[in-house]
């Protein structure tokens, strides 16, 4: 009989060690019956801190309000408890403590929650709480409310052996105080410090924890904790004073080592500041010593990577320019110290890198957080807002308009995406996006010297979407990509009706960008010996440059009008006048109605004064003669221009390879011309 009493209450202490579990079910209509709260209507709500403590067997709920009520709300039939910012729920129990609390989010979105005591982690919308105490509080600090679906508290009979704002392990008084991390370089090397400021968390791994700091100007400070802190924190919470730990110096990196005394987080830094830091195009910044970025988190859009070992270490090659302005490769070795899985490498890929800065025998290294491939960049948005030295793999189909080998250029091909309009998406994460008109976006692809590549894509007609990768160079002249991979053709695709822009020079209107095919007129002279199209009194005068066609040029007659494909290119980057209001735009944007966000105009500066026709130069492809009778009559104009291939189809666009022009007149003449494109 002793023994069957003694298994009993070896049962009952096994029930106690194991706890009773409390649920708090704000979804549905039941489980708020059950804490005597009446569901509220639909889109109402009822307030917490007016219904007072709450109590489900034996464990009590409060709450505080925030920036608005804490309160169970009615959305469409969907019941949940919403904490805002600065509002919390406190759980608490007179005899024995709580020893795990279970959050399950309603929207996982928002679902930022600090403990006052014990360790708080949160995994796909579920918090887990773990502790020993007769009262724990989870506040919401970020802006947009928390929303909540059940909580489960679990109780022990046993006496609580935390309490929040007890230290088990006072700092001694006579330890060096450190109050920001930027003073952390003054200390010598194993120096035992107590940190007096609040830094936060930029990124946390095992014994890795990356802090964060401002200074009253905005400037970030950053540093590694290596060891226990005993606490696992979300990104961006704000660890109060207090710890401690030993500045060391590991292999060239500065660390802080044997870390105690850290508590739970106060609140969550508001704003962004635990982004990662855009390195595109600036990794040759993280290897100089002197820029410092070693332990902060950086991202790098566009790189390559390679030589990728069984380990998952890797290479990171970022084309960037050096002194010399030349584009040159810049390497980086990556590291796989957290264990991430990657993307199917492929070659000619460009990826997106996001990862924290160390140093290891003082080389410089990335530990990748997360690596994924670059998806595509529409053209318009690399024309007009792109970087030099950034690779970009482009989204749109391009169709192949120009094959252009010259001494001059090299071996490049003028490409369009053919664009009418575009969707603006730039706010589309504050649920804002809408069509704009645009006009077709051109750029050059640089095959440097290689003729193959070269020969291969004069040969297609339509480059497969995000085939098209290369680094972009001259974006504020004369834009080109210099390739980095061969494009793929796009099968089956037919080659459409180019959208060209026509000007003519006696109407003293030329808008184009550069790099831009389309059609011009005006009359061929020679000025002191050199090419120039001219209106019509010579008020404008716009220099020719035969190298895409050298023999077009023996085909003129000066003094004669002519209708000219061509290649426009800019000589200068364009800037405002030194005097005189701002003229024109230097280049197009087509908007509807009056909106023209700032956003979509070019990135190059927009106006010239009145002599910016001397900026163009004209490279023709192809001319046809508007009247072989008057130069000069302006009012004859022209009404329609065809072209004609090898094979007897006409074409509004002229066709790759021979080309017969027919121009037509508004007095019903046409001219016929033979050309080669």
């Amino acid at each position: 009989m002793r023994k069957l009493l003694s298994f009993a209450m070896m049962a009952v202490i096994a029930v106690a060690a194991w706890g009773a579990e409390v649920t708090f079910d704000f979804a549905s209509v039941a489980g708020l019956q059950a804490m005597g709260i009446t569901a509220p209507a639909q889109s109402a709500g009822v307030n917490l801190t007016d219904v007072g403590t709450i109590t489900v067997d034996g464990v009590s709920l409060t709450a505080v309000n925030g920036a608005t009520e804490t309160r169970v709300w009615n959305s469409q039939g969907s019941y949940t408890l919403r904490i805002y910012q600065g509002g919390s729920i406190t759980f608490s129990v007179e005899n024995g403590s709580i020893t795990n609390v279970v959050i399950t989010a309603a929207n996982t979105s928002n679902f930022d929650l600090l403990a006052n005591v014990g360790n708080y982690t949160v995994d796909n919308g579920v918090g887990t709480w773990t502790g020993s105490t007769s009262t724990v509080s989870f506040t919401h600090s970020t802006t947009k409310n928390a929303q909540i679906a059940t909580v489960v508290v679990t109780t022990s009979d046993q006496a609580p052996t935390d309490a929040p704002g007890d230290d088990p392990n006072p700092v001694d008084p006579n330890i060096t105080k450190l109050d920001h991390l930027m003073n952390l370089s003054t200390l010598d090397d194993d120096t035992e410090f107590q940190f007096t400021g609040e830094a936060f968390v930029n990124y946390q791994w095992d014994k890795y924890l990356w802090l964060q700091q401002l200074d009253e100007e905005g400037y970030a400070y950053a540093a590694l904790v290596y060891g226990e802190v005993g606490k696992q924190y979300q990104l961006g919470a704000v660890i109060p004073a207090g710890w401690t730990g030993k500045k060391t110096n590991y292999k060239g990196l500065t660390e802080i080592t044997e870390p105690t005394h850290f508590n739970n987080a106060t609140s969550l830094v508001q704003g962004d500041y635990y982004t990662p830091f855009d390195m595109t195009g600036w990794v040759s910044y993280i290897l100089d010593p002197e820029e410092g970025y070693e332990n902060f988190k950086v991202s790098m859009d566009g790189i390559t990577l390679s030589d990728i070992d069984d380990n998952g270490n890797f290479t990171i090659t970022s084309y960037e320019k050096n002194d010399n302005e030349e584009i040159v490769p810049v390497t980086l070795p990556g590291y796989n110290r957290f264990g991430i899985e990657y993307p199917t490498i492929e070659e000619g890929e460009t990826y997106n890198i996001e990862g924290m800065v160390t140093i290891h025998n003082n080389n410089y290294e990335l530990y990748p957080i997360s690596i994924t491939t670059t998806p595509g960049t529409r053209m318009w948005k690399i024309t007009y807002q792109g970087e030099n030295g950034t690779n970009y793999k482009v989204a749109d189909s391009l169709f192949v308009v120009l094959p252009a080998k010259n001494e001059i250029d090299g071996n490049i091909i003028f490409v369009t995406d053919n664009v009418d309009q575009i969707l603006y998406d730039e706010y589309a994460e504050w649920g804002y996006t809408w069509y704009e008109d645009w006009y077709p976006s051109w750029i050059a692809l640089d095959c440097g010297d290689d003729e193959d590549l070269y020969n291969t894509i004069a040969a297609m007609k339509v480059l497969k979407p995000e085939t098209v990768r290369g680094t972009l160079d001259n974006v504020e002249t004369n834009p080109r990509l210099i390739l980095t991979s061969a494009p793929v053709e796009l099968p089956d695709a037919e080659f459409p009706v180019l959208k060209l822009w026509s000007y003519n020079i006696s109407q003293e209107k030329l808008i184009a960008a550069g790099h831009e095919y389309g059609q011009v007129t005006g009359t061929y002279k020679l000025i002191a010996g050199e090419p120039y199209l001219c209106s019509a009194q010579d008020t404008v005068q716009v220099k020719l440059d035969f190298r895409i066609n050298p023999d077009l040029q023996e085909q003129l007659t000066e003094g004669n009008r002519y209708d000219f494909v061509s290649i426009f290119k800019l000589n200068d980057e364009w800037s405002i006048p030194s005097s005189g209001a701002p003229a024109i735009r230097a280049k197009r944007i087509i908007a509807r109605g009056n909106r023209q966000p700032k956003a979509l105009r070019p990135k190059a500066v927009e106006y010239y004064g009145s002599d910016y026709y001397t900026n163009y130069t004209i490279c023709p492809v192809s001319a046809a003669m508007t009247t072989g009778i008057n130069s000069v009559d302006v009012t004859k104009q022209v009404t329609k221009v065809s072209y004609v291939n090898a094979m007897g189809v006409t074409s509004s666009t002229p066709f790759q390879g021979m080309n017969i022009v027919i121009t037509e007149y508004n007095d019903g003449t046409r001219t016929v011309a033979k050309t080669v494109k």
